[in-house]
């Protein structure tokens, strides 16, 4: 006698019965919390890539310094892994424009593995993933594109400021920096800073949070450019410097001459002692050598304030041309009030002085 077979279970069925038997997740207000379809909703999909077309990616408009990142990562990637083949791609489901450019509907970007693509293409790998693993996003926008990026390197946890600082200034301002001190972000204490004096209502942290990063970017960012191409020495620059440097661009414009003069004796260290009149600038640096009037110096917010008030007090001095054998009793706020005064033009200050 011949046995008969049960018939083959229906996994269309099994999978309704399944989603049937999720359990019930309630919220803190006691209510259910729902599920979500995403294997179907046509944001997320998967497949092989051919790894020619894979390199011909562009970047994720916010990506951080690759090159700057490589050194770190290269002994990591020197040996091929199975798992450096699987990476996350964007594509835009819709036409959209980033810093002037316009991208096309199915424009594809790498959002991760950008470091991984480097290393492939400069032959620092012992070998090269002939296909790729592409776990695809499909987004209508660039600000979507942006969260997705996030996600995987994300601005509060897992970069660093300095590091978050490059991406926002490349892929969100535009602007490509010429020096290694603004490439590498070794501006973002002192960013800070003078963002919590001109905005404190909106900055009141004491130590910077990679979230207040793009804002205060954007605030500053043509004294940023100007203090970028203005130094020679990247050395000499202390984050008490880069403060009093873009406050001061921020009070007087980016394009004084004065300034840019002053600004400059700071870049060499160039002092003049040769009198006993010391000029602002030459007040500043010897401060620097000698620990003298504020003792030693630090990147605490308590130090800070009085160094930034200190220096932005003698380049007002070196402004207007002023000898000052004695600092005055006022000189701890001029951080602090230094935005009362940002559209006060010189000959006022000339008249004053």
């Amino acid at each position: 006698m011949t046995k008969k077979l049960a018939p083959l279970p229906n996994p269309h069925l099994q999978s309704e019965e399944l989603l049937n038997k999720l359990p019930v997740v309630n919220d803190k207000q006691g209510k259910p919390i729902p599920y979500v379809d995403y294997r179907n909703s046509g944001i997320i999909n998967s497949y092989w890539m051919g790894y020619q077309e894979y390199s011909k990616l562009e970047e994720i408009f916010c990506q951080r310094d690759t090159e700057g990142r490589f050194d770190k990562a290269k002994r990591y990637l020197q040996e091929l892994l199975p798992e450096h083949a699987v990476v996350t791609v964007g594509v835009l489901t819709e036409d959209d424009v980033v810093n002037g450019i316009p991208y096309k509907k199915g424009t594809k970007f790498r959002i991760d593995s950008n470091t991984r693509a480097f290393t492939w293409a400069s032959g620092a790998s012992d070998a090269i993933p002939e296909y790729v693993m592409v776990i695809q996003f499909s987004f209508s926008s660039f600000s979507r594109l942006k969260k997705c990026y996030d996600t995987f390197d994300s601005i509060s946890a897992t970069e660093k400021n300095q590091e978050k600082f490059y991406g926002i200034i490349t892929g969100m301002c535009g602007y490509e920096p010429v020096s290694k001190k603004v490439k590498k972000g070794i501006v973002v204490t002192a960013l800070n800073f003078v963002s919590v004096c001109y905005q404190p209502n909106v900055y009141k942290s004491k130590a910077p949070v990679t979230e207040s990063i793009p804002g205060q970017t954007f605030y500053f960012l043509e004294e940023i450019k100007a203090f970028d191409k203005l130094i020679i020495k990247e050395g000499n620059w202390n984050q008490t410097w880069v403060a009093a440097a873009l406050m001061s661009m921020k009070k007087y414009g980016t394009t004084n001459e004065r300034l840019q003069d002053g600004l400059l004796r700071l870049d060499g260290k160039k002092s003049d002692t040769m009198s006993d009149d010391w000029d602002g600038m030459t007040k500043i640096i010897e401060e620097w050598k000698s620990n003298e009037f504020l003792g030693e110096k630090g990147t605490r917010f308590s130090q800070f304030e009085g160094q930034v008030s200190y220096c932005l007090y003698y380049i007002d001095k070196w402004m207007t041309n002023t000898i000052v054998k004695r600092t005055a009793s006022n000189w701890k706020e001029t951080a602090s009030k230094y935005t009362d005064h940002t559209s006060q033009n010189l000959n006022q200050l000339y008249k004053e002085s």
